[in-house]
């Protein structure tokens, strides 16, 4: 059974959890971007960042997420 996870904290636990990457240090924020009944990570990147590195590293962030938690829109 997945946990119930606001918008917002989903957010805060993929920014740590990017970070946590090989090159995850230039990610400077994370909005999760709603499709329903799906969601997808968007990473804002600073300057200097290996794109390929940090597509990646959404990527796997993203696939965890979606196996641990579900999105509650109604919070």
């Amino acid at each position: 059974m997945r946990t119930p996870i606001s918008a917002r904290d989903l957010e805060l636990v993929a920014l740590r959890e990017i970070r946590s990457f090989p090159g995850g240090e230039y990610v400077c924020h994370v909005e999760v971007v709603q499709a329903n009944p799906d969601w997808k990570l968007h990473a804002t990147v600073r300057d200097g960042a290996d794109l390929d590195r940090i597509q990646h590293a959404t990527g796997a962030t993203e696939f965890r997420l979606k196996h641990r938690y579900q999105l509650r829109t109604d919070w």
